[in-house]
This record gives structure tokens, C-alpha cells and sequence, in this order.
């Protein structure tokens, strides 16, 4: 037997006494659980998780070794906690009030409703609304704010905006719109974008080019090789619309065919976008919490403790519960520029009680924490 296999076999042993030894530590755990249950005592008890550190480190000479140590407890107390929670049902607003939604009958979205959409008629906005709802009374507004805004007041019934794109990457400014205002996702929506360059004359020489900035992102190579300068517009459509209203035959709009056909400019080329697959995701948004019966995505925003670790004791929660994390984005909080808002994804069964315990924890903590909605990507 070779050196390597003698120590091995040494950590295997060492291996089956650690199980051993953790499953009885459990089961000790969970009588614990049972008797906070009965006491009405919290989960979290920072001053024990310090004494048993503070305990088991006090033999430990090495200070790397102490630190992965430290690592290994940091862990150890989240499992347990996260398994005697697992026993009780907590409570918070938010998650309550989700609580019940769950429990009534679910509804799909109406085939016909009011919807606010950014930009003016022909902007894949629309598209995407027209996707959504089988026969929808769009109404248009300048900003994503506004929409949201909209939609809050009672005005619209619900909201579409865009948020993700596959080559160009999230649009910040939703994920800003959304920290900062209460609305609710109740769907999503991939639309696939083949922009169009739409001009006045197909004959002319294109010097200035009009876009939203994701759009000329999405085909700043093109760009860059017919030698045109991109100016940022509000809207793909209002871009086209613009061009139209000019009359200069040296302009160009990037918008999608049925854009340009709509406002009568002609399609100098197609498909000018550098990834060709390229797809904007949608969302639908309302001002009343409402999940649908085949919900099985969840969005929250929330804020961390300013510490090394913090961001990883989440990612951990999640992956406790075995819960397919498919997003996670961090954005500078609007009224605290030293604090982040992150915005995570994921998909898992919503009627678990560990899933609604989780979400029930993040809402109990001194942090800043939004649930955004449970909803299906269509």
C-alpha cells in the first residue's frame, strides 16, 4: 500500500466517525428545534453560535486552519437552524400575505386587460404585450417610471417592461424602477428580437443611426462597419418615428420590420444584430399580488449585511433547500450609494413550507427585502 493510500484510508475512517458523529449532532439539533417551538425561543442565537466558536477554535493553533474551521461552523449553525426551521411555520408580512394567495384558487391572466407599455405603438413593448394577452388596451408612457407609476395608480391594469437581453444583458433601469416602487411580476415573456435598419431612401448614405441604447448595443458591430454615429433614443419605435418626422435621408432607425412598415421607411438591410439568436425578456407586472396556477418562478430584491460572507450564508440557504438559482443581479441602492440591492431568480416548488420559511427569513431581517412576485415564463 503506497503512502497516499495509508492516509487515505486513515480520512475515511476519520470520514465515517465525522457522519456519525453530525447525525447525532442533528438529532440533538432538532430536540432543540422542538423545544423553541414549544418556548416560543428564537432560531438565531448569536451568542451561543460565538461560544462555540469562540470554544472550538481556542485549541487551534494555525490560523489558516482556524479560519477553514471557522468556514466549516459558519455552515454547520446554518444547516442546523435552517433545519429547525424546517419544524415551525414563521411569519412575515409580505410572505403571509402570499400565504394566503396560495391557499385561494388560482386564476390565469384575463385575455383582456389594460396595459402600460414604455415607448409609442410598434415598440417590442408591444409585442410582448400582444403575447401576453390576447386582446390588450395598450396605452403608451415615456419612461419605465411611468408605467410603473401607471399601473400603481390604478390607471393601467398591468405593466410591461423589459429586462433582460440576451446579448445586451439586464436593463439596470428596470431593476432600479423596480426596487424603488411596489408592483407585483405575475408572468414573463422571451421575445425574439431581429432588428432592421429602417431608412427614408434604401439608397442613401446612413451617417447618424437612432436606437434605444440596448438596441444599439445589441448591433454596435454593424454599426462600427457601415461607419455611423449611434445616438440613444427612448424607444426602438419612437427612433422610427423620429427618422420618418425628419425627412433626412442620411438617418437610420434600428427597430423591427413591422416597426418600419408601420411608420412607411423601408428596410435598408435585415437581421443587423451581432448574436443572431437575441432575445429581450419580458415582464408583466400589476399592483395586487396575484399567482397563477402554474407558477414556479420567484423574484425578490433584497440588501445583505456589509460583511465578508454574507452574500455566500444566502447562496447557501439556497442551496440547502435544493433550489435552482437562475439569476442573481446587484445594483448600487438608489438612496445609499455604499449599499447593494441584489435581485435573485430562482425556481422551486412555492407551496413548500421550507420555500415560504426561507422567504419568511429574508423579509425578518434588518435588510431590505422586496418580494417581487411568483409567477411562469412563458
Amino acid at each position: 500500500m503506497s503512502k497516499i493510500d495509508e492516509l487515505r484510508s486513515k480520512i475515511d475512517t476519520l470520514d465515517d466517525e465525522l457522519s456519525t458523529l453530525y447525525e447525532k449532532r442533528l438529532a440533538l439539533s432538532k430536540e432543540i428545534g422542538e423545544e423553541k417551538i414549544e418556548s416560543k425561543s428564537p432560531i438565531d442565537v448569536k451568542d451561543r453560535e460565538e461560544s462555540i466558536l469562540f470554544r472550538v477554535l481556542g485549541n487551534i493553533k494555525d490560523e489558516q486552519k482556524k479560519m477553514y474551521v471557522k468556514q466549516l461552523y459558519d455552515l454547520i449553525f446554518l444547516q442546523s437552524k435552517n433545519y429547525q426551521r424546517s419544524l415551525q411555520t414563521t411569519h412575515s408580512k409580505q410572505i403571509d400575505a402570499f400565504r394566503a394567495i396560495l391557499e385561494a384558487p388560482r386564476k390565469d391572466i384575463p385575455l383582456s386587460a389594460s396595459i402600460a407599455c414604455q415607448g409609442v405603438e410598434g415598440a417590442y413593448s408591444e409585442m410582448a404585450s400582444r403575447r401576453l394577452f390576447e386582446v390588450p388596451h395598450i396605452t403608451y408612457f415615456k419612461t419605465f417610471d411611468s408605467v410603473i407609476n401607471a399601473v400603481n395608480s390604478g390607471l393601467c391594469e398591468y405593466g410591461v417592461l423589459p429586462l433582460e437581453n440576451s446579448t445586451a444583458g439586464s436593463v439596470l433601469p428596470v431593476y432600479d424602477a423596480l426596487s424603488d416602487k411596489k408592483c407585483f411580476i405575475i408572468r414573463s415573456v422571451q421575445i425574439d428580437v431581429g432588428h432592421c435598419l429602417a431608412v427614408i431612401n434604401k439608397n442613401a448614405k446612413i451617417k447618424t443611426i437612432y436606437s434605444h441604447p440596448q438596441a444599439l448595443e445589441q448591433c454596435k458591430n454593424y454599426i462600427k462597419s457601415i461607419g455611423a454615429t449611434p445616438i440613444a433614443t427612448d424607444n426602438t419605435a419612437a427612433s422610427a418615428r423620429l427618422v420618418k418626422e425628419s425627412g433626412d435621408e442620411s438617418v437610420a432607425a434600428i427597430c423591427n420590420e413591422d416597426c418600419a412598415s408601420l411608420y412607411g421607411l423601408e428596410v435598408k438591410e435585415k437581421d443587423i444584430q451581432d448574436n443572431g439568436v437575441n432575445k429581450t425578456t419580458f415582464i408583466c407586472i400589476s399592483k395586487d399580488l396575484q399567482v397563477t396556477r402554474d407558477a414556479n418562478k420567484v423574484s425578490i430584491l433584497t440588501t445583505l449585511e456589509h460583511k465578508p460572507g454574507s452574500l455566500s450564508a444566502l447562496l447557501n440557504r439556497f442551496y440547502i433547500e435544493r433550489l435552482n438559482l437562475t439569476k442573481l443581479v446587484s445594483r448600487p441602492r438608489l438612496s445609499r450609494d455604499d449599499e447593494f440591492m441584489f435581485y435573485f431568480d430562482f425556481e422551486g416548488d412555492v407551496e413548500k413550507n421550507s420555500v415560504i420559511n426561507l422567504l419568511s427569513d429574508l423579509e425578518n431581517t434588518e435588510e431590505v427585502f422586496t418580494f417581487l412576485g411568483c409567477y411562469k415564463d412563458m
